[in-house]
């Protein structure tokens, strides 16, 4: 029964934890044609330090199908080439959380680890995205030109975003893991 309740549990956060990124991503964000600013990523690290890597991954997975489907693009052929990217932040910080536990010290209490892990996973997020919109360009024969003059400012934008996120999820886990809430679940 243990199992199953630990398992419910962390079903449902990881859920809640979807359904907030498709709300900061959808709703609370900045966009422009060369510059996109938001705190979708919060949920995903958020989920990576609680849960794994895989469980982060599945909550970056599914909630940028959920935002690719409801977006002006709908489903077409290269929807898959825009919902992974978002997970190598999680493989990352997930990866970086679980050897951290296992050191004794979680990587939400080495603060220049935790921007380094999330900082890392930002620029290989846009690298992933950056090899998206090259591969979309070859699928619909447009020009990746315009893509590489933006490129700096992606990067820019990605690691002040990780660096913010982290600063927020330090002290959120800490509070998560005082609070006892993670324990409801069997951990």
């Amino acid at each position: 029964m243990k199992t199953t309740r630990s398992t419910l549990h962390t079903l449902c956060a990881l859920s809640l934890l979807t359904a907030m990124m498709v709300l900061l991503k959808m709703t609370l964000s900045i966009q422009t044609p060369y510059f996109k600013f938001n705190f979708a990523s919060l949920p995903i690290v958020l989920a990576a330090m609680l849960f794994g890597p895989l469980e982060g991954a599945a909550v970056a997975v599914l909630g940028e199908f959920i935002v690719q489907v409801n977006g002006p693009y709908g489903l077409v052929p290269t929807t898959f080439l825009w919902i992974w990217p978002p997970a190598i932040r999680a493989l990352v910080v997930g990866s970086a959380a679980l050897w951290f536990r296992r050191t004794g010290l979680p990587l939400e209490r080495r603060p220049a680890a935790c921007c380094t892990v999330c900082v890392l996973g930002a620029i290989l997020t846009t690298t992933g995205n950056t090899v998206g919109m090259w591969l979309d360009s070859l699928f619909y024969r447009t020009s990746f030109a315009p893509v590489l003059f933006i490129t700096p400012g992606r990067y820019v934008t990605g690691a002040v975003t990780a660096v913010l996120v982290a600063a927020v999820c330090m002290p959120l886990m800490h509070l998560l893991r005082r609070s006892g809430i993670l324990d409801a679940g069997g951990r």
